[in-house]
């Protein structure tokens, strides 16, 4: 019971970092512990879900202070592509959001949205079942393969 419990915080813990810029694998690592068969996986699915909701609020948190990080030095990112791709959300509103769990584009899409003052419940009803959707998919997987 106890390990368990620790499996599912570790898990929980991985998907935060995952659904951040940190490059992290937790949809591997949930598939993973699912073919143990140790662990329900349904309590894995909700773990890793958990995190996520966690990592995408801290994504927009993040966003929020982005202005204040486009003038430094050691900022890899220009101030003129911020404001393109601020441009670009504004101009194609919160739809962009569902784009949040696709690899690579949807943790910087997500913290534009964070810079762009998006609302932040609005943010989180679309944006965080988008980054979940990657969890089901491997969750269907593993359905399928038992």
């Amino acid at each position: 019971m106890l390990q368990e419990l620790h499996i599912l915080l570790f898990l929980g813990g991985l998907s935060v970092l995952s659904a951040t810029l940190v490059p992290a694998q937790a949809s591997l690592v949930m598939f993973a512990l699912m073919a143990t068969g140790q662990y329900a996986a349904w309590k894995l699915l909700a773990a890793a879900c958990a995190g996520t909701v966690l990592g995408v609020g801290i994504n927009w948190v993040l966003g929020q202070y982005l202005d204040r990080l486009e003038n430094k030095t050691w900022f890899p990112v220009k101030k003129e592509y911020l404001q393109k791709a601020q441009d670009l959300f504004a101009k194609n509103g919160s739809i962009t959001l569902l784009l949040a769990g696709v690899p690579i584009i949807g943790d910087p899409v997500m913290l534009i949205a964070g810079a762009s003052k998006i609302n932040f419940w609005l943010f989180l009803s679309v944006a965080a079942p988008a980054k979940c959707v990657r969890f089901f998919l491997f969750w269907l997987i593993y359905l399928g393969l038992t």
